[in-house]
């Protein structure tokens, strides 16, 4: 990767590269990791210990992810599969750590932890207190993905990333591989810059190797969904669009608050039976929410859109020219907690954008008509 810097100028000429640095040490660059897990990956992660001593040696970092499962992070200075790490120990290693981890019960984890909490506290660790959120295990979890989960919920599968500066093509090829045989393998690179006026470092990160997180979720988890925000939202848009849509509750045009996509289709003559509005909330599993207008099987609804689309493009969505059934029209917020949702001036924000589709789309089919 390659990270260049325009400054206060958007003339591609003047484009100054970033240099890239190198971490000193593995050390350095687990203390970087430890201390910023929001890094890691696209998702939440909570790192609860470090280093602890296991039967086939000690990992670098254990984390957990919004389900409870345990995440094993191999990290590797340069480039993966090189130096002391082959390729055979760069994959071997995190599978012996996930193999004996395996049947670590909610106390095991919870005796790491406090292991861990020992450490930071020591100062063994160069890494601050506010890694530690609580004293029990089952506390932090709570505080940092805002949900209880029950002990025997814990370790229901055990995950394994391969952390490099670079992933080389043989460590990628040989990750695939092992996904393919059922493993829960992921691979990222983090890569280190100085800012070409040497003001800052920047860190970058690419997650190389990847899956649908649906392959660790566990059964009782099921595709959630958001009731509360969705009606929220939608009450919050409904003054704004009511005289266009009709009704005299927003609830008489959403199909139903607690569905994973809710969808509103409103009752103006003039608007096509075949189009709906909806709103899809999902930041912990997908990372996005995001606000569509959808058709049903009708060609000239889309054709209409299409040929109106500086509107919606001017006020920020994205206007699709191949779909012509979901999405059509679309905006969207990249989140991967629900911690934005807690805000009113996210809700306003979402809500906003939903009414200004619903009005530009009215725009549309009251001039075509």
């Amino acid at each position: 990767m390659r990270l260049y810097d325009f400054g206060q100028s958007a003339n591609l000429n003047q484009a100054e590269e970033y240099e890239r640095e190198r971490f000193d040490t593995e050390q350095e660059l687990e203390s970087v990791l430890n201390q910023n897990p929001n890094v890691l990956l696209g998702e939440q992660i909570f790192i609860f210990s470090r280093q602890p001593s296991l039967d086939p040696g000690l990992p670098d970092l254990l984390g957990l992810d919004q389900y409870g499962n345990v995440v094993v992070f191999e990290l590797k200075k340069g480039l993966s599969g090189t130096g002391s790490a082959s390729e055979e120990t760069i994959l071997s290693q995190p599978q012996n750590y996930a193999r004996a981890l395996g049947p670590f019960g909610y106390d095991d984890l919870n005796d790491l932890y406090q292991a861990y909490q020992q450490q930071i506290r020591s100062g063994e660790w160069d890494v601050d207190e506010s890694l530690i959120p609580a004293e029990s295990l089952d506390d932090a979890f709570e505080t940092v993905f805002g949900q209880v989960l029950k002990p025997e919920d814990y370790n229901q599968y055990q995950r394994m990333v391969i952390v490099a500066e670079t992933i080389t093509g043989q460590t990628a090829e040989n990750a695939r591989y092992l996904q393919d045989q059922g493993l829960y393998l992921q691979a990222q690179e983090v890569q280190l810059f100085e800012s070409p006026n040497g003001s800052g470092e920047t860190l970058t990160t690419t997650v190389v190797v990847d899956y649908d997180d649906r392959r660790v979720r566990p059964s009782r988890v099921g595709n959630p969904t958001y009731d509360e925000v969705n009606q929220e939202i939608f009450e919050r848009a409904y003054p704004q669009i009511q005289s266009l849509v009709g009704g005299s509750t927003v609830g008489q045009l959403v199909n139903s608050f607690d569905n994973r996509e809710p969808r509103l289709r409103s009752e103006h003559p003039d608007h096509p039976e075949t189009v709906e509005f909806s709103l899809r909330v999902k930041p912990r599993t997908g990372g996005l929410v995001r606000v569509t207008l959808d058709v049903d099987n009708d060609k000239e609804a889309v054709e209409a859109i299409r040929e109106h689309a500086k509107p919606f493009e001017d006020s920020g969505f994205e206007v699709s020219h191949t779909r012509s059934r979901h999405r059509v029209v679309m905006y969207t917020w990249e989140m991967d907690n629900f911690e934005p949702l807690n805000q009113d001036e996210m809700l306003d924000e979402i809500a906003e954008t939903f009414a200004r589709l619903v009005e530009l789309s009215h725009e549309v089919f009251t001039t075509t008509e």
